[in-house]
Formats: C-alpha cells, structure tokens, sequence
C-alpha cells in the first residue's frame, strides 16, 4: 500500500474533508472516487502546487466535489468541513496548523516527516486524543496519527513508540528500522544523548520483543 492509499483509507467515516497541504490532490481525489468521503476542500498556501492540484481535479471530472482553496492553513476556509488531513509536511509547520484558530473537525489524520514523538506530545498538551496509528512504507517508514478532540495522558515510552502504535504486529519493520537507526546514533554520541538513546533502545527493545 501507497502512502496515499493509506492516507485515503483513514477517511473513511468523514463527509468531507478539508486537506491542509494538499500537493498534488492526489488523497482527496482517491477518496472521493473509491466511495470513502462525499466532498474535499483542497488547499495549499503555495499556488503552483494549487494549480496541479486544480488540474488534476479538473481532469479526474471532480470539480463539483472538490474546491481548490489558496489558504495558509485554516486562515481562509470558510466552508464548513468535519474531516482534516495534515500529512506530508514536517512536525513543527504540522503543530503551527494545527494551533491556528479553526473548527473543531470530529477527525483528524496526521502524518509529518520528522519528530512524530514531538508531535504525540502536542497533541496531550492540547486537548487531542490519539485513536488509531499506522505504519506504512512507501520507500521510507511513515507514521500516521488518527486523533480527535479530547483528553489523554502519554507517558515518555509512549510518546516515543505510539500508545496505539505499539500493538500492531504489522508495526514491527518500523520499529526495527527505529531500532537500527537509534543504535547507529548511540555508538556516535556521547555524555547525555548517548543515554538518551540507550533509553529509546529500551523502549523499542522491549516492543520488539512483544511483537516478534
């Protein structure tokens, strides 16, 4: 599976979808066409990527279905929406998004390129509760966050490996990818990050073990 088919298949139960970041078009016009969602909001604060997305819309005969939107974010959507999608993008421009002021979705699909750990954090601090992940590789391993209004408490081990995360056996090539990429770091480093990632190597280690 695609990082895209898998962002798609996460839409499920949404009416329509707002795609903050949206590239290409490519999710919304997958999830429309195979039944998951009714309707999208496409936008992008970029408007060369707009104008693919546009095109492409255009060419799948989805424009009733789709509306392209310029908008940093939440900043110039207007129409009301019950789904959001984040993905592609890195953790710290994922958590500004997500900070501006907007309507509460009754779902939220995230994925960002570095520091998912930091992103679980934000999420606790900030009235989000995690209720699915997944795992995909699609030439590199990506982590995708399922979470919707509320409350939750994450320990260190879990902000790390995923409270959800950690139960899926079909998590295993990612934490093994983890794994082989914390003990790179921990032969190099020294002093405090040595232990630090000798704690992480623990972490995984013992999530491994339950899973293998």
């Amino acid at each position: 599976m695609t990082r895209i088919e898998a962002l798609s298949q996460l839409t499920q139960g949404i009416d329509t979808l707002l795609d903050i970041g949206t590239d290409h078009g490519y999710v919304v016009i997958d999830a429309i066409q195979k039944g998951y969602i009714h309707k999208a909001i496409a936008c992008d604060v970029n408007p060369k990527p707009l104008e693919n997305a546009r095109r492409n819309v255009m060419n799948s005969g989805l424009s009733n279905e789709i509306k392209v939107v310029l908008s940093d974010g939440f900043k110039n959507i207007e129409d009301t929406y019950d789904g959001v999608l984040i993905a592609g993008m890195g953790m710290h421009l994922a958590k500004n998004i997500l900070s501006q002021s907007h309507t509460p979705a009754k779902k939220y699909i995230l994925q960002v390129n570095n520091h998912v750990d930091e992103l679980r954090l934000y999420l606790s601090n900030n009235q989000y509760k995690i209720v699915d992940e997944i795992t995909v590789f699609d030439k590199f391993h990506y982590v995708i966050i399922v979470c919707e209004k509320g409350h939750m408490i994450l320990n260190e081990k879990d902000l790390f490996v995923g409270p959800m995360l950690k139960n899926k056996k079909n998590a295993l090539a990612y934490y093994e990818n983890q794994m082989a990429i914390l003990k790179r770091n921990f032969n190099k480093a020294n002093g405090h990050k040595k232990q630090v990632f000798g704690l992480k190597i623990s972490y995984l280690s013992e999530i491994i073990d339950l899973l293998i």
